[in-house]
């Protein structure tokens, strides 16, 4: 079982403990009618509302799913991915609180998993899951960042309580209805309906969508860079191809959510208009008003592409801040426009103070 169905089995366990509202009891299939079924289907519906609401939005039913998928999916006790998850969360935490103060009624528990494979999950009540295998294949913290950001953006928006409640109010009046010619009663509908959706949230492609576009915005408060945006989907395509069914949590999933190359090209179109449509990337080639400026050398742990995006979202925080009014230069190595670092030339690219001069040509 994955890490996703591991914590949804769990979020299962501890929603089905919960215990039926008085007067919430199951139907005799003998003794049913439509009207007794539908009067029970609206309690049932209200009953679920309420539980759904209770896990996701109040610090006991976080507590509750916290305690439930530790217990499934294990902790890994490794003080540096610790350190490493909470500086992440911690500055992702304080710049989504710049824009929307409801963090603070219901702040994010994390942990690390041991699980080996590239995956992290929000579950309903802000509880956020990272496998080791997260830190294993991105070595950078900015990239990381992104999925995490995007993972905060279902959980600001209750992306997840909200599919659920549809698709559950939907199968329970399937169910009710089932019930009128020898369904199982109320007991095993509510039951039924939970173990059976869970497992199945569906985030359309509209919230994707949000979830990205509020993970932009999260990561470039928290100050890390906006260009890793683009490149962690550039990474994935290098490593999965455009599709992949089953990476990281909700954002990889579904056959009608957004390509891995319509993702990259949406936050590339972003960093585009953040530049004030200055800087640009076409085909791992980093364009400035339109001139070649460089198409950076691979490293041992990121690809010529990937790294593209990297220099783009420097640019185009110099542009937005300004920087573009002062000159390019080089210092200890490292290229600077203004007082933003745009990169740090390695083996195979042009020397900081040649790619000064070509910027000061071109921007």
């Amino acid at each position: 079982m994955n890490m996703k169905k591991k914590a949804a089995a769990a979020c299962v366990a501890v929603m089905a403990a919960v215990s039926l509202p008085m007067g919430i009891v199951p139907v005799q299939p003998v003794q049913a009618d439509l009207i007794t079924d539908v009067i029970g289907g609206l309690q049932v519906k209200s009953a679920l509302s309420k539980q759904i609401k209770h896990y996701d939005t109040t610090k006991e039913g976080q507590d509750e799913i916290y305690q439930a998928v530790t217990k499934r999916t294990g902790v890994l006790d490794n003080e540096y991915y610790n350190e490493r998850l909470a500086s992440i969360m911690n500055r992702l935490s304080h710049s989504i609180a710049q824009t929307d103060s409801s963090i603070k009624t219901l702040p994010y528990r994390w942990y690390v998993s041991p699980d080996k494979t590239f995956n992290a999950a929000c579950t309903m009540g802000h509880v956020m899951i990272v496998n080791k295998g997260m830190f294993d294949l991105v070595s950078n913290d900015d990239e990381i960042a992104v999925v995490l950001g995007h993972e905060m953006g279902h959980g600001q928006k209750h992306h997840v309580a909200n599919s659920t409640q549809k698709k559950v109010n939907v199968e329970i009046g399937k169910m009710v209805l089932a019930d009128t010619i020898g369904g199982s009663g109320l007991n095993n509908l509510i039951l039924n309906t939970i173990s059976n959706q869970i497992e199945t949230v569906h985030i359309d492609r509209a919230a994707e969508w949000e979830a990205d576009n509020l993970s932009f915005g999260y990561i470039t408060g928290a100050g890390y860079n906006p260009g890793a945006t683009a490149a962690i989907w550039q990474r994935v395509m290098e490593k999965y191809g455009d599709n992949t069914s089953d990476f990281v949590g909700e954002i990889f999933s579904p056959s009608d959510h957004p390509s891995h190359q319509e993702r990259r090209d949406s936050y590339a179109k972003k960093l585009y208009e953040m530049s004030g449509k200055h800087a640009s990337v076409k085909d791992g080639t980093v364009y400035v008003n339109g001139k070649k400026f460089i198409k950076p050398a691979a490293t041992y742990s990121m690809s010529s592409a990937e790294r593209s995006y990297f220099v783009l979202g420097n640019l185009a925080a110099a542009y937005q801040n300004g920087h573009s009014k002062q000159p390019a230069t080089a210092s200890g190595g490292t290229l600077y426009l203004g007082p933003q670092n745009i990169m740090t030339p390695v083996n195979g690219d042009p020397s900081a103070e040649e790619l000064a001069a070509q910027l000061n040509k071109i921007k």
